[in-house]
């Protein structure tokens, strides 16, 4: 997909705070593939990006129409060109070989898409319904020993998503400001 766009200037708007608990992650395990949901103009993608091997894949699945549980988004001037906007900012960063992005729903990808991953990371929808629903249809994409994580803890309805997820899964959470991992 990268070659069939206008490539526009870098555009570095974004939410991306988990850094160190991602970095840490890369220290917890050896990663190789990640697979991303929600990714809106790739901080946290060109993070993970750059953080794998030379061999490593990231797969950055997002619909990038914006969340409608989040009205900021839907009034974003950048919505009409995110897709366009996000490839670029790939495309600046020098990460094209290592991010594949599926435009699609996080549901489309988790039962159309034979990948498995050393590492899931949540970072789409911010209802209760849809992230629960993210962490298990993702689950069974996780590799054996892989981290499933995400951001948002501090939202209410992506705590009882991710505790409703644990107990499920009979996981426990570690917590790091607004981030959560399953252990």
């Amino acid at each position: 997909p990268y070659r069939s766009i206008e490539v526009l200037p870098f555009d570095s708007h974004g939410w991306f705070g988990n850094a160190d608990q991602l970095a840490d992650c890369f220290n917890r395990i050896q990663i190789t593939d990640v697979i991303e949901i929600g990714s809106w103009l790739g901080c946290s993608t060109r993070f993970l990006a750059s953080t794998l091997p030379a061999n490593g894949k990231l797969y950055a699945i997002d619909t990038w129409r914006g969340s409608p549980e989040e009205e900021v988004h839907q009034k974003d001037p950048r919505l009409a060109c995110l897709y366009q906007q996000f490839l670029s900012n790939v495309i600046h960063a020098g990460l094209t070989e290592k991010i594949v992005p599926f435009r699609m729903t996080s549901l489309e990808a988790a039962r159309g898409l034979n990948v498995k991953a050393d590492l899931i990371y949540l970072d789409g929808a911010h209802d209760t319904a849809n992230v629960y629903q993210d962490i298990i249809e993702w689950y069974p994409h996780l590799k054996e020993g892989g981290i499933m994580c995400g951001d948002d803890w501090l939202w209410p309805t992506v705590q009882t998503a991710v505790l409703k997820g644990a107990k499920e899964l009979n996981k426990s959470i570690y917590t790091s400001k607004n981030f959560w991992l399953y252990y």
